[in-house]
């Protein structure tokens, strides 16, 4: 739609210098719910071409998961197939299940040794730790023993030099005394 109208042609177009300013308010306001509707179908079309591009990723991102679940498929089936030439060199299920048991058995039989072995090292770990238990005890009583009687000795030696000075001084004390008198 022509907003102007071409005066060398005055059919093609609206004619906007008869229009009163009514009419041209109610033709802007129509423009611009128009230009509101194509501004609000843009905005849905770039959402929409996000979403496209969110979905592209994801497809190409399952993409490379399903090859890489295809390739352990593959690798599973050429286990499996090794599996089934075991199978098939071994004889039987059952004869398969006898190896199987046979190695239960000896596996089994090593783990029963080696917690016999850790039993039996924290036995002699206890009984040493016992033996360094009683002896310890030991040098700490006679230790104690020897520090008491020392002690004892030297409260003893200490309180005979106390009495001994006191004797002395007592001895002097009474001579002084005596020499006072006289």
């Amino acid at each position: 739609m022509a907003l102007f109208q071409n005066e060398n042609n005055p059919a093609g177009g609206v004619n906007y210098k008869s229009m009163g300013k009514d009419q041209l308010i109610m033709l802007l306001q129509s423009q611009k719910s128009d230009l509101d509707v194509l501004n609000r179908k843009l905005s849905e079309a770039a959402a929409a071409v996000e979403e496209k591009n969110r979905l592209a990723q994801l497809v190409s991102s399952l993409g490379a998961e399903n090859e890489s679940l295809k390739a352990q498929v593959t690798e599973l089936e050429e286990k499996l197939s090794v599996n089934d030439a075991d199978i098939k060199e071994v004889g039987s299920i059952a004869e398969m299940s006898f190896r199987v048991n046979g190695v239960l058995e000896a596996a089994q039989r090593a783990a029963d040794d080696y917690l016999a072995k850790i039993k039996e090292m924290y036995d002699t770990m206890s009984r040493e730790y016992s033996e360094y238990e009683i002896n310890a005890k030991l040098k700490a009583d006679t230790l104690l023993s020897n520090a008491k009687a020392e002690a004892e000795s030297i409260t003893n030696n200490a309180r005979k030099e106390a009495n001994d000075i006191w004797g002395a001084l007592q001895t002097r004390f009474d001579s002084y005394v005596a020499d006072k008198k006289q």
